[in-house]
């Protein structure tokens, strides 16, 4: 952009019309995108899903930061511009499936960890492509109700 000035005002724009149930007080969008990360991990992975509930973790305690911020609080930055030129592009409902992808890049080594949230506490560096990838492919392993939620989760007030 040509000046700072034009950058926040296309940025305010955005959240505004793309996610504005994430900048609520009760950050209503966040708190949905996390219910739905468990719902769409769940048929996407299970084994994982059943894993990680067996040591209580829900989405709401390992994906919260990832999904509050699009991603952008896993380094480096480069990465994070990449995926949210994705994310202009096709929708911010994917940022969900983007964090599920994050999670199946690392899944070997949270399967094999007793104690998976020290993992799950910082992401590994974030590598766009490959995440991108990840994400669109499992738009197609979902049932249309599902993606539909997802596709409404950051703007509509009701399901």
């Amino acid at each position: 952009m040509p000046s700072e000035l034009e950058a926040f005002f296309c940025f305010a724009k955005f959240i505004e019309e793309s996610c504005p149930l994430y900048v609520q007080p009760t950050l209503e969008g966040v708190h949905r995108g996390l219910k739905l990360l468990d719902r769409c991990l769940k048929i996407v992975d299970p084994e994982l899903y059943a894993y990680l509930r067996s040591k209580n973790l829900s989405a709401e305690i390992y994906a919260f930061p990832s999904v509050l911020t699009l991603c952008a609080c896993t380094p480096p930055l480069d990465q994070v511009l990449l995926l949210w030129d994705f994310l202009l592009a096709f929708g911010v409902h994917l940022n969900v499936l983007c964090v599920i992808a994050q999670l199946l890049l690392m899944r070997d080594e949270v399967m094999r960890s007793s104690s998976p949230m020290r993992l799950l506490r910082t992401f590994p560096p974030l590598e766009a492509l490959p995440v991108i990838g990840i994400a669109v492919t499992l738009v197609r392993d979902l049932p249309t109700e599902l993606y539909d939620e997802l596709v409404r989760h950051p703007y509509a007030t009701h399901d």
